[in-house]
Protein backbone atom coordinates (compact mmCIF):
# COMPACT_ATOMS: atom_id res chain seq x y z
CA UNK A 1 0.00 0.00 0.00
CA UNK A 2 1.29 3.78 -1.24
CA UNK A 3 1.11 6.62 1.01
CA UNK A 4 0.83 9.50 -1.25
CA UNK A 5 1.19 13.29 -0.60
CA UNK A 6 -1.54 15.77 -2.36
CA UNK A 7 -2.37 19.10 -1.07
CA UNK A 8 -0.81 19.22 2.49
CA UNK A 9 -2.37 15.49 3.43
CA UNK A 10 -1.14 12.17 3.34
CA UNK A 11 -3.37 9.46 1.90
CA UNK A 12 -3.31 5.60 1.32
CA UNK A 13 -3.45 4.68 -2.43
CA UNK A 14 -6.03 1.99 -1.91
CA UNK A 15 -9.14 0.46 -3.38
CA UNK A 16 -12.19 -0.45 -1.56
CA UNK A 17 -11.48 -4.31 -1.88
CA UNK A 18 -7.81 -3.69 -1.42
CA UNK A 19 -8.64 -2.01 2.07
CA UNK A 20 -11.51 -5.08 3.14
CA UNK A 21 -8.47 -7.69 2.69
CA UNK A 22 -5.55 -5.42 4.27
CA UNK A 23 -8.32 -5.32 7.44
CA UNK A 24 -9.00 -9.24 7.78
CA UNK A 25 -5.60 -10.01 7.39
CA UNK A 26 -4.88 -7.39 10.28
CA UNK A 27 -7.81 -9.39 12.27
CA UNK A 28 -5.84 -12.79 12.02
CA UNK A 29 -2.71 -11.52 12.78
CA UNK A 30 -3.98 -9.35 15.38
CA UNK A 31 -2.06 -6.01 14.06
CA UNK A 32 -4.11 -2.83 15.01
CA UNK A 33 -4.97 -0.50 12.45
CA UNK A 34 -6.75 2.81 12.52
CA UNK A 35 -8.76 3.44 10.42
CA UNK A 36 -9.62 7.43 9.08
CA UNK A 37 -10.91 9.39 6.02
CA UNK A 38 -10.12 12.06 4.33
CA UNK A 39 -12.31 14.87 2.72
CA UNK A 40 -12.64 18.79 2.52
CA UNK A 41 -13.83 18.66 6.29
CA UNK A 42 -11.11 16.88 8.02
CA UNK A 43 -8.25 18.41 5.56
CA UNK A 44 -9.56 22.07 7.10
CA UNK A 45 -9.39 20.70 10.76
CA UNK A 46 -6.31 18.94 9.93
CA UNK A 47 -4.91 22.80 8.62
CA UNK A 48 -6.84 24.31 12.19
CA UNK A 49 -6.18 21.91 14.66
CA UNK A 50 -2.74 19.86 15.49
CA UNK A 51 -4.46 17.20 17.47
CA UNK A 52 -6.51 16.00 14.23
CA UNK A 53 -3.12 16.00 12.39
CA UNK A 54 -1.59 14.23 14.52
CA UNK A 55 -4.37 11.95 15.17
CA UNK A 56 -5.26 11.62 10.83
CA UNK A 57 -0.91 11.06 9.71
CA UNK A 58 -0.58 8.75 12.24
CA UNK A 59 -3.44 6.18 11.48
CA UNK A 60 -2.25 2.92 9.47
CA UNK A 61 -5.11 3.93 7.16
CA UNK A 62 -5.48 7.32 5.53
CA UNK A 63 -8.43 6.54 2.99
CA UNK A 64 -9.81 9.27 0.58
CA UNK A 65 -13.63 9.52 1.31
CA UNK A 66 -14.49 12.59 -0.80
CA UNK A 67 -14.99 12.60 -4.62
CA UNK A 68 -12.64 15.91 -4.91
CA UNK A 69 -10.00 14.34 -3.39
CA UNK A 70 -10.15 11.61 -5.92
CA UNK A 71 -10.41 14.48 -8.68
CA UNK A 72 -7.49 16.69 -7.29
CA UNK A 73 -5.41 13.25 -7.42
CA UNK A 74 -5.49 13.39 -10.93
CA UNK A 75 -5.03 17.19 -11.51
CA UNK A 76 -1.40 16.52 -9.78
CA UNK A 77 -0.69 13.12 -11.77
CA UNK A 78 -0.90 11.27 -9.09
CA UNK A 79 -4.35 9.34 -9.34
CA UNK A 80 -6.17 7.88 -6.39
CA UNK A 81 -8.00 4.22 -7.38
CA UNK A 82 -11.05 6.03 -6.14
CA UNK A 83 -13.17 6.75 -3.25
CA UNK A 84 -13.42 4.84 -0.41
CA UNK A 85 -16.28 6.00 1.11
CA UNK A 86 -16.99 5.28 4.42
CA UNK A 87 -20.08 4.16 5.29
CA UNK A 88 -20.11 1.64 1.81
CA UNK A 89 -16.57 0.39 3.90
CA UNK A 90 -18.96 -0.07 7.06
CA UNK A 91 -21.70 -1.91 5.51
CA UNK A 92 -19.19 -4.01 3.66
CA UNK A 93 -17.37 -5.29 6.63
CA UNK A 94 -20.69 -5.65 8.56
CA UNK A 95 -21.30 -8.08 5.70
CA UNK A 96 -17.85 -10.00 6.00
CA UNK A 97 -17.89 -10.58 9.25
CA UNK A 98 -20.75 -12.22 9.18
CA UNK A 99 -19.33 -14.39 6.60
CA UNK A 100 -15.84 -14.85 8.49
CA UNK A 101 -18.02 -15.65 11.88
CA UNK A 102 -15.96 -12.13 13.06
CA UNK A 103 -17.52 -9.84 15.61
CA UNK A 104 -18.18 -5.97 16.01
CA UNK A 105 -18.29 -3.52 18.67
CA UNK A 106 -20.47 -0.21 18.38
CA UNK A 107 -19.48 3.10 20.26
CA UNK A 108 -21.22 6.00 19.26
CA UNK A 109 -25.00 8.20 18.55
CA UNK A 110 -27.46 8.19 20.71
CA UNK A 111 -29.32 4.91 22.43
CA UNK A 112 -32.61 4.89 20.92
CA UNK A 113 -30.54 5.62 16.96
CA UNK A 114 -27.94 2.73 18.13
CA UNK A 115 -30.73 0.03 19.27
CA UNK A 116 -32.65 0.99 15.43
CA UNK A 117 -29.58 0.17 13.66
CA UNK A 118 -28.20 -2.96 15.87
CA UNK A 119 -31.96 -4.54 14.72
CA UNK A 120 -31.44 -3.76 11.26
CA UNK A 121 -27.85 -5.17 11.45
CA UNK A 122 -29.72 -8.38 12.91
CA UNK A 123 -31.67 -8.71 10.62
CA UNK A 124 -29.93 -8.38 7.37
CA UNK A 125 -26.62 -10.27 8.72
CA UNK A 126 -27.90 -13.02 11.30
CA UNK A 127 -25.16 -14.50 11.51
CA UNK A 128 -23.08 -11.30 12.41
CA UNK A 129 -21.67 -11.72 15.90
CA UNK A 130 -22.48 -8.17 17.78
CA UNK A 131 -19.88 -8.34 20.63
CA UNK A 132 -21.46 -5.26 22.22
CA UNK A 133 -22.57 -1.64 22.43
CA UNK A 134 -22.46 1.46 23.96
CA UNK A 135 -23.73 5.19 22.96
CA UNK A 136 -21.71 7.77 22.31
CA UNK A 137 -22.42 10.30 25.53
CA UNK A 138 -19.39 10.34 27.36
CA UNK A 139 -17.15 12.40 29.32
CA UNK A 140 -13.00 11.98 29.67
CA UNK A 141 -14.33 10.33 32.83
CA UNK A 142 -15.82 7.67 31.63
CA UNK A 143 -12.75 6.54 29.06
CA UNK A 144 -11.43 3.56 31.76
CA UNK A 145 -14.91 2.03 31.86
CA UNK A 146 -15.34 1.81 27.76
CA UNK A 147 -11.85 0.69 27.36
CA UNK A 148 -12.35 -2.41 29.63
CA UNK A 149 -15.60 -2.93 28.12
CA UNK A 150 -14.11 -2.80 24.58
CA UNK A 151 -11.23 -4.97 25.78
CA UNK A 152 -13.60 -7.30 27.32
CA UNK A 153 -15.89 -8.24 24.70
CA UNK A 154 -13.17 -9.05 22.28
CA UNK A 155 -14.48 -7.78 18.93
CA UNK A 156 -12.53 -7.85 16.13
CA UNK A 157 -13.61 -4.10 14.92
CA UNK A 158 -14.91 -1.22 16.78
CA UNK A 159 -17.03 0.91 14.94
CA UNK A 160 -16.73 4.37 16.35
CA UNK A 161 -20.24 6.38 14.89
CA UNK A 162 -18.82 9.76 16.78
CA UNK A 163 -18.58 13.14 15.18
CA UNK A 164 -15.39 14.31 13.68
CA UNK A 165 -13.00 15.85 15.28
CA UNK A 166 -13.83 13.87 17.91
CA UNK A 167 -13.80 10.50 17.10
CA UNK A 168 -10.26 10.24 15.32
CA UNK A 169 -8.61 12.16 18.75
CA UNK A 170 -9.85 9.76 20.98
CA UNK A 171 -8.98 6.74 18.93
CA UNK A 172 -5.45 7.91 18.84
CA UNK A 173 -5.07 8.86 21.92
CA UNK A 174 -6.31 5.39 22.98
CA UNK A 175 -5.56 2.90 20.65
CA UNK A 176 -2.26 1.36 22.20
CA UNK A 177 -4.74 0.27 25.33
CA UNK A 178 -7.62 -1.03 23.17
CA UNK A 179 -7.04 -4.63 22.61
CA UNK A 180 -9.52 -4.58 19.48
CA UNK A 181 -7.11 -4.78 16.11
CA UNK A 182 -9.36 -2.55 14.06
CA UNK A 183 -10.71 0.75 15.08
CA UNK A 184 -12.48 2.46 12.38
CA UNK A 185 -14.35 5.92 12.20
CA UNK A 186 -18.05 5.67 10.84
CA UNK A 187 -18.89 9.20 11.46
CA UNK A 188 -22.80 9.45 10.55
CA UNK A 189 -23.14 6.01 9.50
CA UNK A 190 -24.98 4.89 12.36
CA UNK A 191 -27.63 7.42 11.74
CA UNK A 192 -27.64 5.81 8.35
CA UNK A 193 -28.53 2.25 8.77
CA UNK A 194 -30.75 3.18 11.35
CA UNK A 195 -32.79 5.03 9.51
CA UNK A 196 -32.67 8.54 10.66
CA UNK A 197 -30.54 9.61 8.33
CA UNK A 198 -30.74 9.12 4.26
CA UNK A 199 -27.70 9.05 2.08
CA UNK A 200 -28.03 11.46 -1.11
CA UNK A 201 -28.54 9.46 -4.65
CA UNK A 202 -26.50 7.42 -6.32
CA UNK A 203 -25.86 10.07 -8.89
CA UNK A 204 -24.93 13.15 -6.12
CA UNK A 205 -22.42 10.50 -4.52
CA UNK A 206 -21.46 9.98 -7.88
CA UNK A 207 -20.52 14.04 -8.73
CA UNK A 208 -18.83 14.05 -5.44
CA UNK A 209 -22.34 16.21 -4.18
CA UNK A 210 -22.90 14.45 -0.94
CA UNK A 211 -22.64 17.86 0.95
CA UNK A 212 -24.95 19.37 -0.97
CA UNK A 213 -27.79 17.26 0.09
CA UNK A 214 -26.58 17.60 3.70
CA UNK A 215 -26.84 21.36 3.23
CA UNK A 216 -30.47 20.31 1.50
CA UNK A 217 -31.29 18.05 4.39
CA UNK A 218 -30.01 20.62 7.40
CA UNK A 219 -29.25 23.70 6.25
CA UNK A 220 -28.81 25.52 9.54
CA UNK A 221 -26.28 23.42 10.92
CA UNK A 222 -24.53 22.40 7.29
CA UNK A 223 -24.77 25.58 4.93
CA UNK A 224 -22.10 27.17 6.92
CA UNK A 225 -19.75 24.41 7.85
CA UNK A 226 -19.53 23.84 3.62
CA UNK A 227 -19.01 26.90 2.79
CA UNK A 228 -16.06 27.13 5.11
CA UNK A 229 -14.35 23.36 4.46
CA UNK A 230 -15.21 23.59 0.63
CA UNK A 231 -13.49 27.14 0.13
CA UNK A 232 -11.08 26.37 1.97
CA UNK A 233 -10.75 23.24 0.09
CA UNK A 234 -10.69 24.91 -3.84
CA UNK A 235 -8.29 27.54 -2.14
CA UNK A 236 -5.50 24.99 -1.40
CA UNK A 237 -5.95 23.42 -4.62
CA UNK A 238 -5.29 26.55 -6.85
CA UNK A 239 -2.63 27.87 -4.58
CA UNK A 240 -0.70 24.22 -4.92
CA UNK A 241 -1.31 24.38 -8.79
CA UNK A 242 -0.08 27.95 -8.89
CA UNK A 243 3.07 26.76 -7.04
CA UNK A 244 3.50 23.85 -8.96
CA UNK A 245 3.42 25.97 -12.33
CA UNK A 246 6.18 28.77 -10.81
CA UNK A 247 8.62 25.12 -9.91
Amino acid sequence: MERIRILNVYVDKVSLNEVKEEIFNAIEKREKKHIVYLNALKIYEINKDPLIKKAINEAEFILADGVPLVWVSKLFNNPLPGRVNGTDLFELLLEECGKRSRSVYFLGSREQVLLKMIDYIKEKHPKLRIAGYRNGYFTDIDDERIINEINASKADILFIGISSPKKEVWANKHKNRITVPIIKGVGGSFDVLAGTVSRAPKWMQKCGLEWLHRVIKEPKRMLKRYLITNSYFLYLTIKYLIARKDR
